[in-house]
């Protein structure tokens, strides 16, 4: 426990009572053994005292005060014994802080200061029990906590105001007041019929069908059932009471209870006013909407008043900032792209050809005739129709969208900027906290791994799998998860390339990677060898399609390069550094992006590395294959088996469960790993290696470095070596040994020579 807790005159003692037929912990004070009242500060003691007295009680407590704050999490562990998403989210928040295990061993208490914060109660509750989160805070609670000393994570007691503030406004916000919510925004954009149609179709479609037909199985209670389905119509009513209404007395659920006068109310308003205030958003036709070419009629234009707003004259200009603002969740023009890209299922696609937009601009044109036909105004009417039939011309709405593009115009780098996003074909994961919620295209994401998630997806021939390729090293294994982990977020911090090396074939690391791209889908790509090799002539005006490609991409995967290939490590440096990249296909503009990718390359043969900085600097990780599956021992259809649904959303499983230990553990080199890595390191430094073969140390000696350079690049020959310049074979020297600028003792001019070695026999070894 840390000394600042200890040092607090805050505790007492506590046991077990019964009150009112249930256990409950009562405060003692350890001095007086009486009781100790919270709202009394002088009846709590020094930590030495009630340690003295503890035999005679069950427990010791600490009084939450002067700055100090707790907070309390309830049943946070899972059967597995690891921490739920909710109270890992936590424990991530308020690292490098005091936690210890509650009495019970099943919660979690957090120790921590949060000086002079003013909590508010009618904004937050103290104790969410839905969420199994309690906050403690200094000056808004006369409360003690438990303490049992049976630590969960050694810390001290540091400040985290912005810590609490950001748990409080995501964990423990209350509703705002159904009136509050009522005055801002209530109106329903659906029939009766047409919200239960959308209802079956949305995302939650199969729990609102089950909830409309009465089926109450899979909740505590009656009443959180029609919680739950007023919870739905609130958000497809747009809020609307009388519809919302009306639709519960249709549904199943519909009993005699609804109509029991309660509280001044009846059961049933109190249950819709619940529902309004748990809602935060509700459906819009003419905003978020869950296709762009989606039709609503008339009604989804009603809110802009197109035949009356000064925004959209009946003109070029108010016809353009029309389309824009209507679409405007839907479609946005890029200007390095020189197009327009348009969100759909989940994720914001580049419109090749401008095809969808111009499907997007005739929904429009169809609805303005149709919404014309409601203005009440004759005259108005017949003017406004006569300007909606322009619109049914193709040059009118070419015109019209090329005079949107100007009025939302987005950049490339505002497109995946959250890194720890992780769009899946059922909704978004956020890998910080591990919620999971439904596509917005507010999120701006333009990749998408195409599998569900499904957090209780297990695939054990996947395991074994992973087992087998890493010859049964468990150490081995767990960093492999870790490696391919990370490239499930756009976190870069450990910048650095991994080489899947096995010198046989058939060794699993093709099939790992293939399997890993396909869960990703486009967050993974493939890469040509010559992206990340040397290259004789390099023309940094040509198009850089293969680098432009990357944008967004988390996992590139390089395969099979070819014998020989000699790594670029300014272009390497360059892909795993974080640093912000210049790029563009063809015919486009260039645009600028922050690399999100790491670079997987399965091989045979080891890149040629010339710049011995990229070991150095970490850049460069080998992860051997040593197993060699033969004949008998393969599995032709296992990719296939790998490809099918339930065990994909296994995979995305491993790779989260990857990354979560990442973020826990780091990414800390196994031996295996080390050994290869350094092996690696010391065969591409030719240089050492000529340096062993060609050169004996001599205390007297001294040889021209012309001389030896000269030896060097005979040796390279030899040994199919690339040569380094003269300059820079020097510079190499002079990190070896003793290089002096002299007159040689056998006479002549000033030369260079290095002092202490001499020239061997030449007779090479090859390497």
């Amino acid at each position: 426990m840390p000394q600042m807790l200890k040092d607090k005159p805050q505790f007492c003692c506590w046991k077990y009572e019964e009150r009112s037929g249930r256990k409950t912990k009562v405060p003692y004070n350890p001095v007086t053994r009486k009781r100790a009242k919270p709202n009394k500060r002088d009846t709590f003691k020094d930590f030495s005292s009630a340690v003295a007295a503890i035999s005679d009680y069950d427990g010791i407590g600490f009084l939450v005060g002067n700055d100090i704050c707790v907070i309390d999490l309830d049943d946070c562990f899972d059967s597995s014994g690891k921490l739920k998403p909710i109270s890992q989210s936590v424990v991530d928040a308020f690292s490098g802080c005091y936690m210890e295990h509650s009495p019970s061993g099943k919660g979690l208490h957090i120790f921590f200061k949060a000086t002079g914060y003013g909590f508010d109660k009618t904004k937050y509750y103290i104790n969410n029990k839905k969420l199994g989160v309690e906050v403690y805070v200094a000056g808004a609670t006369n409360r003690f906590v438990t303490v049992t000393g049976n630590v969960f994570a050694d810390g001290d007691i540091p400040e985290k105001s912005n810590e609490l503030q950001m748990i409080l406004d995501k964990y423990m916000l209350r509703p705002a007041p159904v009136r509050q919510l009522l005055d801002t925004e209530s109106q329903s954009y659906l029939s009766d019929k047409s919200v239960i149609e959308k209802a079956l179709k949305s995302v939650n479609g199969g729990r609102f069908k089950a909830l409309w037909q009465g089926d109450t199985s899979g909740y505590a209670s009656a009443s959180e059932a029609d919680l739950a389905l007023c919870g739905m119509l609130a958000f497809w009513c747009g809020r609307d009471i009388g519809q919302m209404d009306r639709l519960f007395r249709q549904s199943g659920l519909m009993r005699d209870k609804w109509n029991r006068p309660q509280s001044g109310s009846t059961y049933g308003m109190i249950t819709i006013e619940k529902a309004i205030a748990n809602v935060t958003e509700i459906y819009k036709p003419g905003g978020k909407r869950s296709s762009a070419t989606e039709g609503f009629g008339e009604c989804s234009l009603t809110g802009f008043k197109p035949e009356s707003n000064d925004r959209y004259p009946w003109t070029d200009i108010g016809a353009s900032r029309l389309f824009a603002d209507y679409y405007k969740s839907f479609a946005r023009y890029v200007p390095e792209r020189k197009m327009w890209f348009c969100y759909e299922n989940g994720i914001w696609i580049p419109d090749v050809g401008n095809l969808k937009v111009m499907e997007m601009c005739k929904s429009l044109a169809n609805q303005l005739l149709t919404y014309a036909l409601t203005i009440q105004d004759e005259h108005q009417r017949k003017a406004y129709i006569d300007y909606c039939r322009k619109w049914q011309s193709r040059r009118y709405r070419e015109t019209v969208l090329k005079d949107a593009q100007s009025v939302y115009p987005i950049s490339m780098a505002e497109f995946d900027q959250d890194p720890l996003m992780l769009n899946c074909a059922n909704g978004t994961l956020f890998l910080m906290s591990m919620d999971f919620r439904p596509h917005n295209s507010e999120d701006r994401l333009t990749k998408i791994s195409g599998v569900k998630y499904d957090p209780e997806a297990k695939s054990e021939r996947w395991n074994r799998f992973i087992h087998e390729i890493m010859s049964g090293d468990e150490e081995k294994a767990k960093f492999l998860q870790k490696a391919f982990g990370y490239s499930i977020s756009g976190d870069t911090r450990y910048e650095c390339l991994f080489v899947l090396y096995g010198a046989t074939t058939r060794n699993g690391k093709g099939t790992l990677c293939e399997s890993v791209l396909k869960v990703l889908g486009s967050y993974g790509c493939t890469a040509r060898p010559e992206t990340i090799s040397l290259k004789k002539n390099n023309n940094s005006s040509s198009p850089s399609e293969d680098i432009a490609r990357l944008a967004g991409v988390r996992f590139v995967n390089i395969s099979e390069p070819s014998r020989g290939l000699v790594l670029n490590a300014a272009q390497v440096k360059s892909m795993t550094g974080g640093d912000t990249i210049n790029a563009r296909f063809l015919h486009e503009n260039s645009f600028d992006f922050s690399p999100k990718f790491k670079l997987y390359i399965n091989t045979n043969y080891l890149p040629v590395i010339t710049d011995m900085t990229l070991f150095s600097s970490g850049r460069v990780v080998i992860i051997p294959f040593e197993r060699h599956f033969d004949e008998s021992e393969q599995d032709k259809n296992l990719k296939r088996e790998f490809a099918k649904a339930k065990n994909q959303s296994a995979i995305l499983n491993w790779l989260i469960e990857g990354y979560q230990l990442l973020k826990k553990e780091g990414l800390t080199l196994p031996d295996s790993v080390k050994t290869a890595t350094e092996a690696y390191k010391r065969d591409s430094d030719k240089i050492a290696l000529f340096f062993e073969d060609a050169l004996e140390e001599s205390p007297n000696s001294e040889v021209r470095t012309s001389e030896v350079y000269a030896r060097y690049q005979r040796w390279c020959s030899a040994n199919g070596c690339y040569s380094e310049n003269a300059r820079n074979f020097k510079q190499a020297l002079t990190a070896i040994a003793r290089v002096e600028r002299k007159r040689p003792r056998s006479g002549g001019g000033m030369t260079t020579m290095l002092i202490g070695y001499k020239l061997t026999e030449e007779e090479f070894f090859l390497i």
